[in-house]
């Protein structure tokens, strides 16, 4: 005997049962208004519409990097040199003797002086007396021939040695501040003077004088370190130290200012007599430094 189901029939779902099995056989899809299973909907494939391709960043222009500018290294400035060797200050204080600091002059070519020189001026004498006598530099007839005070001036500068002094003028030592001759005679510049003076600084070391005697303001001024002017330092003796001990120094007017002003040769004579008074230098017979 059959049994018999509890559960109620839905005619709906026989309906579509039947409906869908009708549709098996006969191939249709569905009928107007009719809604699809929601188990038996096909998915469709939608066209794939491609992205815009972007275009791809350009990459930024690589502005040119400059090399970072490296400043040279200097050399460590060199000192000036005279003919390939240092400068008066450093090789002056190395010259043993006179003749080597005399070859030392000659080679110099510290300043411009060099260019426009016929030959240096190193000295005369041999300062026997004791005695030395410093002017500011060569003129024209010194720059010829060497020798310091052989022009007019120079014959002046002997008379005072020989007639008034009484001594040889191989005996005394005569000596420039520069040497060599400034183009027209003209007074040494400072720098001349600054790069000149160790020469006759190892020249006085040297020589060891009793005393010095400045003739005119430039020798004075290098000898005291002092730009004070001739009537205050004239008339009196003074003491500059130095390596070896004090050096006397008396002050007097440069022979080529006795030419020009002859009023002033009796106030020279007044300062060799000082210079001879202190050194024990006996004074010659009266009348004879006229």
């Amino acid at each position: 005997m059959a049994r018999v189901s509890e559960e109620p029939i839905d005619p709906r779902a026989e309906l579509a049962a039947l409906v869908h099995g009708w549709r098996r056989e006969v191939g249709r899809r569905r009928f107007h208004g009719e809604r699809r299973p929601a188990a038996a909907i096909e998915l469709v494939p939608q066209p794939r519409v491609a992205a815009p391709t972007a275009k791809p960043a350009a990459a930024p222009t690589a502005r040119p990097v400059a090399a970072p500018t490296v400043a040279p290294i200097a050399a460590p400035a060199a000192a000036p040199t005279t003919s390939g060797t240092a400068l008066p200050a450093s090789i002056a204080p190395g010259c043993a003797d006179l003749a080597s600091l005399r070859a030392a002059v000659a080679q110099c070519r510290a300043c411009a002086l060099c260019e426009t020189r016929t030959q240096t001026v190193f000295m005369d004498g041999t300062c026997s007396s004791g005695v030395l006598f410093v002017g500011e530099a060569p003129g024209e007839q010194e720059d010829l021939q060497g020798v310091p005070f052989v022009g007019r001036a120079g014959q002046l500068l002997t008379d005072i040695i020989t007639k008034g002094m009484g001594l040889e003028r191989s005996a005394v030592a005569i000596a420039n501040v520069l040497k060599c001759r400034p183009p027209g005679n003209r007074d040494p510049a400072p720098e001349e003077k600054e790069l000149c003076t160790p020469f006759l600084e190892r020249q006085i070391e040297l020589l060891q004088p009793k005393i010095a005697i400045a003739l005119g303001k430039h020798a004075a001024h290098f000898l005291l370190r002092s730009d004070a002017g001739m009537s205050q330092l004239r008339g009196r003796v003074h003491r500059r130290p130095g390596a070896r001990g004090e050096l006397k120094v008396v002050v007097t007017y440069h022979p080529a200012f006795l030419l020009r002003t002859p009023s002033a040769k009796k106030d020279c004579w007044q300062d060799i007599q000082l210079a001879m008074r202190e050194i024990g230098l006996a004074l010659p017979p009266r009348g004879a430094a006229s």
